[in-house]
């Protein structure tokens, strides 16, 4: 399903029929980090007007919000509650995952240039 409208690239996500009848937006998956292996401090696509990570604040998470006609306030909350379970998920796991430690410290040191995203 592509949702977008003209000032915003359309973005593929995926939808689930729970009850056969009413969509709802799927779980995240298929989450591949190119972070430790292609050092780079832009994103593919444009959050809303960068794709900058050290620009990657609530700032720019906001615009996105007003862009797609979402509420600012549960957009934050919801961004805030995802990266506060990352983070203590990935503190939890990261080290009995099937990687590196060099991953594991790329990936920390990415979660450190995003403001939005920092400890």
């Amino acid at each position: 399903t592509m949702i977008g409208n003209a000032d915003m690239h359309a973005k593929n996500w995926s939808v689930y029929y729970p009850d056969r009848v009413t969509a709802r937006l799927a779980p995240a998956y298929d989450f591949v980090s190119t972070i430790p292996y292609l050092a780079d401090d832009e994103g593919a696509l444009k959050f809303s007007r960068t794709k900058r990570f050290d620009e990657f604040d609530e700032e720019e998470l906001a615009s996105l919000a007003d862009r797609a006609h979402l509420p600012k306030a549960l957009v934050l909350d919801t961004a805030r509650e995802t990266v506060a379970l990352f983070r203590e998920t990935w503190a939890a796991e990261k080290s009995s995952l099937p990687f590196s430690g060099d991953v594991a410290a790329a990936i920390d040191a990415h979660l450190e240039k995003l403001p939005f995203a920092r400890s």
